[in-house]
């Protein structure tokens, strides 16, 4: 996960806001230090509860703990997004990691590695990919890999080292009706893929739970 702060790239206008409603305690000193953060649900490494884009759909406290610790399978399109930063997973991109790695478990969390996050430090423009005429482009998942991703391997969700599960360009944003319509889980703006390996590894993740929330800020953490 990201560090959450105040010049953190984000999707929309709006950043998050810390407030501190006293003085730390001094160096070495006991005391009781409090912040005030404001922030929307969808900021920085978060989770999109099925509700984000349907009507009806589960939100955050309605998502049970076992779907939340979840076999990751990690698919490199690190390469092709160098080259061409609006490429998305393709079913060709799932199947060859499973040709490589072993099929893809039931209840995973399939994980689009493109080393986006290396561009966090370096600000909103950066982050969105933000072309000469204003445009977006950073990659995503194509809405096909979905389809087959919840039909065919039952996975638990998808997630993205960008900031969203469709690509920058998108208008319609297919992927996220794909996810939530089929009632599974997003993730965005994840970090760090780089260091876990394609399979094998477990995720663990911790979404704060606002009652009746669309999605929302998570500390994610992989173990292998």
């Amino acid at each position: 996960s990201h560090v959450v702060s105040p010049t953190m790239p984000t999707f929309d206008v709006e950043k998050p806001h810390r407030e501190p409603t006293g003085p730390p305690p001094a160096e070495g000193e006991f005391g009781f230090w409090l912040q005030r953060w404001t922030f929307t649900e969808h900021t920085g490494t978060h989770l999109d509860a099925p509700g984000h884009v349907i009507g009806g759909g589960r939100t955050v406290p309605e998502i049970p703990p076992h779907e939340l610790v979840a076999p990751a399978a990690v698919i490199d399109v690190r390469d092709r997004a160098a080259e061409d930063p609006d490429t998305v997973v393709t079913v060709d991109d799932v199947l060859a990691h499973e040709r490589v790695h072993g099929p893809i478990p039931p209840g995973a969390a399939v994980l689009m590695n493109s080393g986006w996050d290396a561009r966090w430090t370096r600000g909103d423009e950066a982050v969105r990919g933000v072309g000469e005429d204003g445009s977006w482009h950073f990659p995503g998942f194509g809405p096909e890999a979905c389809e087959f991703l919840v039909a065919r391997r039952g996975v638990a969700g998808v997630g993205v080292d960008t900031l969203s599960t469709d690509p920058g360009n998108s208008t319609e944003y297919p992927a996220h009706e794909v996810v939530g319509r089929a009632d599974r889980w997003g993730l965005e703006c994840l970090r760090g893929l780089d260091q876990l390996p394609p399979s094998g590894a477990t995720i663990v993740v911790g979404v704060f739970p606002g009652q009746d929330a669309s999605g929302g800020p998570c500390r994610v953490l992989a173990l292998w």
